[in-house]
């Protein structure tokens, strides 16, 4: 599903990433954990084209990527759900999932919004509230979802932790796996200590800029690293 190979990237003057290698399959879930400032963030902002790389390269079913924009990733199928939610609070709930079906016929926004509101269902209890009164779990489901309502084949998640209790986390990493299962393909990047184990297929470490297998730190199943 995606092939990178010796990609380097970073801002202006300031590299973040060296020569890193990453694969993921059809409905594979790929967690990459590291510390503030490893390069997680830029790294899925270089893979949706928000960051530009200096080397390497990025193919997608097959196809290089490294020249589209990133609302041509998005229609070629990668969808980001960035850090921090960035839901638009004046909207309603279902007013925020439509925003995000770039590419979708009209006939077919319904359909689309109904397996969103599948995968979770708190969003269809609230589709006619304002954005800013979900809870923080609610708003990071409302994130994930609008990014779902591209139809991506592979979804990239940045930080889903964030501001979350254990019990809605839980549930937010549950509905990643559905989705992993269901054959999208999914690469999450995350805090060792926010990321909850057992979810993802692989587990690969960031440590400044150099992406390893594996962790060197892992806690017991089912517990936070």
């Amino acid at each position: 599903m995606l092939e990178v190979e010796g990609l380097e990237a970073g801002y202006a003057a300031l590299p973040i990433l060296f020569g890193v290698d990453l694969s993921i399959g059809e409905g594979e879930m790929v967690a990459v954990l590291g510390r503030n400032g490893a390069g997680k963030s830029t790294l899925l902002k270089t893979l949706i084209g928000t960051v530009q790389m200096s080397a390497g390269t990025i193919r997608f079913e097959g196809r290089v990527i490294n020249g589209l924009a990133p609302h041509q990733r998005v229609l070629a199928g990668i969808a980001f759900s960035a850090e921090g939610r960035r839901i638009f609070s004046r909207l309603t709930t279902a007013e925020n999932l439509f925003v995000g079906a770039r590419g979708v016929p009209t006939p077919e926004l319904d359909r689309v919004a109904q397996s969103v509101y599948s995968l979770f269902p708190v969003l269809h209890d609230r589709r006619d509230q304002r954005a800013r009164t979900l809870s923080g779990g609610e708003q990071q489901m409302l994130s994930i979802g609008r990014a779902l309502m591209a139809r991506p084949r592979l979804l990239l998640v940045e930080e889903p932790s964030q501001g979350l209790a254990p019990v809605m986390l839980e549930q937010v990493y549950a509905a990643l796996r559905t989705l992993s299962d269901g054959g999208c393909s999914v690469l999450v990047v995350e805090q060792y200590q926010k990321y909850r184990a057992g979810f993802a297929d692989r587990v690969l470490e960031l440590d400044k800029g150099v992406l390893a297998n594996g962790p060197r730190h892992l806690a017991a199943p089912g517990a936070m690293f």
